[in-house]
């Protein structure tokens, strides 16, 4: 029998060229789908790295009862490192490496801890977590159910970067028992800037009583507490830096020209200006009687560009009499009057 060699040549060429085109075809599709993956997302770097930071940070942060190692002329204290970094206040937390945990021996959420977040700043809690510098956090814990109605719902915590300043976001959360209570606790971790501290002036003194100091009433109006260094107070043509403490969430900063001589209320950290020609005590005046400009002010470390953060014009239709203050409404509007109450908003 005689083969025809020209049909065999034929079939094997034909054969070639379907597998080279099946070949191609694979490596289109292969480039195809990792793009496609690329593009959509969830095998972002980005999104791969802040969901991993997502939840190894609510881990530490819920799984045990933190740490505290305290700073001593610029040496870590490590003989004195404990524990109970929620007894102390925000600025010696704020001279310390914290890890903020807010869980008990008992492995159960601890209400003192988490009161105690008030004392530590949102750049302290990412360090804690371990944190990158690019990354700013968003923190809540709420009541999920309560054998008391009235604390169903009840946000102990909330403050951060919200979500809506950030390219790129992820989140973890955890449901833990805190007694016989129920408590989320929710980390949003972002790839943006972290967002500048809530402080307004809340009360002031320009014109007191014989023999009394010049004040100013701040409030830290967030969740985490503010690290004070580079924040400033200034009248017309006068700055002076406030100091190199912290103020604790919610927590009220009291500026005068002599603390010993007036009420501080329930301020969280009073600091004396009498020196600095800002505020006066005295004879002495700082602030103008009748009409000044009032500021509050911040410069970022390592810039000298200085931020006006809150600022409080007041003339003579004010009526400010002596020992009389101007005090912040809820409603925006300043209520002139001669009850004062520094260091109770």
């Amino acid at each position: 029998m005689r083969r025809d060699f020209r049909s065999d040549e034929g079939a094997l060429t034909a054969v070639i060229e379907f597998l080279s085109a099946f070949v191609l075809f694979l490596v289109i599709v292969s480039a195809f789908l990792s793009l496609s993956r690329l593009s959509l997302g969830p095998n972002d770097p980005m999104i791969d790295r802040l969901d991993e930071h997502a939840s190894d940070g609510i881990m530490r942060l819920t799984s045990s009862e933190g740490w505290m190692t305290p700073y001593f002329d610029g040496i870590r204290d490590e003989g004195n490192g404990t524990e109970n970094w929620h007894y102390a206040n925000a600025s010696q937390l704020l001279h310390s490496d914290v890890l903020p945990g807010i869980a008990n021996s008992n492995g159960h959420l601890d209400p003192d801890r988490i009161t105690a977040l008030n004392n530590i700043t949102e750049t302290q809690l990412k360090n804690g977590l371990g944190f990158p510098n690019y990354a700013s956090i968003n923190l809540s814990i709420t009541i999920l159910n309560s054998p008391f109605e009235e604390r169903n719902g009840m946000t102990l915590f909330l403050d951060g970067t919200p979500r809506k300043a950030a390219q790129n976001s992820a989140a973890s959360f955890r449901i833990l028992p805190m007694g016989n209570e129920t408590v989320e606790v929710k980390l949003e971790v972002h790839d943006a800037g972290v967002v500048p501290p809530i402080m307004r002036i809340t009360e002031f003194v320009p014109n007191p009583e014989i023999g009394e100091p010049e004040w100013v009433e701040i409030q830290n109006d967030g969740g985490f507490a503010v690290d004070l260094n580079g924040w400033g107070i200034s009248r017309n043509g006068f700055l002076t830096l406030i100091g190199q403490e912290a103020l604790p969430g919610g927590g009220i900063l009291l500026l005068t020209g002599d603390s010993e001589s007036m009420d501080i209320g329930n301020s969280s950290v009073v600091i004396n200006l009498g020196h600095t020609g800002v505020l006066g005590r005295g004879m002495i005046d700082g602030l103008h009687n009748t009409a000044d400009n009032l500021k509050l002010t911040y410069n970022e470390p390592g810039y000298s560009y200085t931020q006006e953060v809150n600022v409080v014009s007041y003339d003579s239709d004010w009526g400010l009499q002596s020992g009389f203050s101007a005090k912040l409404e809820a409603n925006g509007s300043w209520d002139v009057s001669q009850i004062t109450s520094p260091g109770n908003v």
